[in-house]
């Protein structure tokens, strides 16, 4: 500090006078003008000590020790990478002091050759964030192949494989249990449409991305625990799409979400239901499943409730209200599987989670329940909605023309996104497909067995659309002048087993859908070979492997024509068929496979269908309501069978399967072609019900099944897609 006369030049003492002169100012100046510098750098020197201080306690968890410096846990599973936990609790800290939300993302890459389109997602998301209401480094889950580009310490944990949306989650709920308080909110969201890209995922992934992000949502009112673009009580209480912000007092109660993995919730809540919010879909239930939830939603306009139909465009005008803000009737659509869907049902199910998960069966007098459910007892359905309800089960009568009429709900729509989804152009896949399909101009088809008969036919029309020629001759196999089209079964001219085979140009039909044999790899070891499957599962198993540059999915499994004799086929009423309910093949659980007729409790006699021949598999499928398929491989973990599907629902039945794991084309199998998905535990049940349906004359016609002969444009479709 200068002293206070070089302020001004005052007199020390105002009684004593004093002569200044001028070599006095001129002494006087320079003296202060020192002072003054020294001043000036000590205030300087304050300044700088003071910013780096503070730079350094609010971003110390960039530096080289940050959170995104990642080491792998001595006690972890080897392909499982985590962030220095205690980086991570700084990481936290920084973020609660500063008062801003984390945001919790999940994100999942399938290979190398998606990384371009998954980057542009998370810069579509990431870039919707608000750096005054939002901490800008989200916290993220990496799955499968890592994307380069994603900074480290945004990076929480990468799982290389074997991770789900729960793996996001259970972190997003251990933070809230860390910080158990009203005022804490977090956001859950993640990279829709990486894994299946399609304009339906576009949309739904930009309409809850802006609503979970939104201003709104961040300050909602004490009254709300949940919000997001739109909030769905049916089929369970769900975000369709499953993004949004909760408040951590609220999420702390809920159930730790890798207790599904772990098991260690009732048998029924491990198998995929999208009626009740099971399996896979249990995780977009969860934030709606405690008994406690206070949700708001924000999209006021009432021509979207769930699904992918209809889903508004951004940006949108937001409207927070308390959800579900229509009446139960509204969320009622004509074009859901077999889920109850009667006020009653829905309540049935809703109270039983409650004390299934949570043991509570408790309700407080603000449960969004209360009134919803009240009103819809005093409303039935209106007459124009044409559904059944009984006690338990809703049905509607006919698919949705508007969708499956279109392109997008066509057969060929599914063939089309199940080829951009393993091999979007310029991917290795797609590259290799051109250059094995250009190597020849000729081409043999074999696949090794008469019941593929159709299957040849399908193949060949699209390779002859491609403008390839077919040769019927069994060709040499000193002749390398024409590409073999085979399966395993073939006996082949040149087999791929053998060395100097090895190059042959070949394409190889996958037949299995769960599991990828000796062959597969062989072929992916030859840059003349491609494989064509039908399986998404296989699809995963390649991934794991790295065989994906080799496989491309197509659904050649799918049948133009049944093999069956049909062509004469006269389509007689369900309700007047003699036989309820046929299994497509042998049941272990002989009590499960009798054949019920109307006539008859029960016939005492279990049908073999894969045993019988062809002229009586076709009087029992034309004869019968409902056509049911359990085999062990149709389960949630491997593939389905499309083959079986395209067959049997051309004789009208209504398809009641297992559900399998292949999720493309899943919509336009359940609104049109009537296919009902089941879990093992409930398939007879769900067939029941179909059953009690159709003698209700409450299905009498067969659009189903002219959406299943339309099939596959098969000449059309590499025109389609390869450029």
């Amino acid at each position: 500090m200068y002293h206070h006369h070089c302020l001004g030049i005052r007199r020390a003492n105002p009684t004593k006078k004093k002569h200044v002169t001028t070599n006095d100012l001129i002494s006087h100046r320079d003296q202060c003008k020192g002072q003054k510098a020294i001043f000036t750098l000590s205030l300087v020197a304050i300044f700088t000590l003071w910013v780096w201080q503070f730079h350094k306690m609010i971003f110390s968890f960039n530096s080289n020790q940050s959170l995104g410096r990642a080491e792998v846990e001595p006690n972890e599973p080897p392909r499982r990478i985590r962030a220095g936990e205690d980086n991570v609790a700084k990481y936290r800290a920084a973020i609660i002091h500063a008062n801003k939300i984390l945001v919790f993302y999940n994100l999942f890459v399938a290979g190398t050759e998606d990384e371009e389109r998954v980057q542009d997602i998370v810069n579509e998301q990431l870039a919707v964030l608000d750096p005054q209401l939002h901490y800008i480094n989200a916290s993220i889950t990496s799955l499968g192949h890592p994307l380069p580009s994603i900074p480290d310490q945004m990076t929480r944990e990468h799982i290389v494989e074997g991770g789900d949306e729960g793996e996001t989650l259970h972190a997003l709920w251990n933070y809230c249990r860390s910080n158990n308080n009203h005022d804490t909110k977090v956001i859950y969201l993640h990279s829709k449409g990486s894994f299946h890209p399609s304009e339906q995922n576009d949309k739904l992934r930009r309409f809850l991305t802006e609503g979970a992000l939104s201003g709104e949502c961040a300050h909602l009112p004490d009254t709300c625990n949940v919000c997001s673009s739109r909030m769905s009580p049916l089929p369970h209480p769900h975000t369709p799409g499953n993004m949004w912000l909760a408040r951590c007092d609220y999420v702390a109660k809920l159930v730790d979400p890798f207790a599904l993995k772990e098991k260690k919730l009732p048998k029924q809540y491990l198998h995929d239901n999208a009626c009740h919010g099971y399996g896979r879909f249990f995780f977009e239930h969860w934030v709606h499943s405690h008994p406690s939830v206070s949700p708001c939603d924000l999209y006021a306009g009432n021509e979207y409730t769930w699904a992918y139909e209809h889903v508004p465009r951004v940006p949108f005008r937001k409207n927070l209200q308390r959800a579900p803000r229509f009446e139960f009737n509204h969320y009622v659509q004509m074009d859901s599987s077999l889920c109850p869907l009667t006020h009653d049902a829905v309540l049935g199910r809703q109270v039983k989670d409650y004390k299934t998960i949570y043991n509570s069966v408790a309700l407080a007098d603000s449960w969004w329940g209360w009134n919803f459910f009240t009103r819809a007892s005093s409303h039935p359905p209106p007459s124009n909605k044409r559904i059944i309800t009984n006690k338990r089960r809703t049905v509607p009568r006919s698919p949705s023309a508007s969708f499956c009429y279109s392109e997008e709900g066509s057969l060929h729509q599914i063939a089309l996104d199940m080829i951009q989804h393993s091999s979007r152009p310029g991917s290795p896949s797609y590259e290799k497909l051109k250059h094995v399909l250009n190597l020849n101009q000729q081409f043999y088809i074999n696949l090794g067995s008469p019941i593929f008969h159709r299957n040849e036919v399908s193949i060949s029309t699209m390779l002859q659309g491609y403008g390839l020629n077919q040769t019927v001759g069994r060709p040499s196999s000193h002749i390398i002048t024409t590409t073999l089209v085979e399966t395993k079964l073939t006996d082949s001219v040149c087999r791929i087993s053998e060395d100097e085979c090895r190059d042959y140009p070949r394409i190889l039909i996958q037949i299995d859908h769960d599991k990828l044999g000796h062959e597969v790899e062989l072929c992916h070891s030859s840059s003349n070979c491609i494989i064509v499957d039908s399986s998404i599962h296989n699809l995963a198993t390649a991934v794991e492997k790295g065989w994906t540059q080799s496989l491309v999915l197509l659904p050649v499994m799918i049948q133009s024509v049944s093999r069956l004799e049909s062509q004469e086929l006269k389509l007689e009423p369900l309700q007047t068929r003699s036989h309820s309910i046929v299994y497509l093949d042998r049941i272990d659980d002989t009590p499960k496979a009798l054949l019920w007729t109307n006539n008859t409790n029960q016939h005492p006699e279990t049908f073999n269908l894969s045993e019988m021949q062809l002229r009586d598999m076709t009087n029992v499928y034309r004869n019968t309501k409902v056509c049911v398929a359990s085999r062990r491989y149709y389960t949630s973990s491997v593939g389905g069978g499309y083959k079986h599907l395209s067959e049997l629902a051309r004789f009208g039945c209504i398809p009641v399967f297992e559900t399998f794991s292949d999720s493309i084309g899943t919509s336009s199998f359940e609104h049109c072609g009537r296919v009902i998905f089941s879990n093992e535990e409930e398939l007879l049940k769900r067939a029941t019900d179909v059953v009690g349906v159709i003698n209700h004359g409450l299905i009498n016609d067969f659009t189903h099944v002219d959406w299943w002969k339309k099939g596959v444009n098969w000449g059309q479709l590499l025109l389609h897609f390869i450029v």
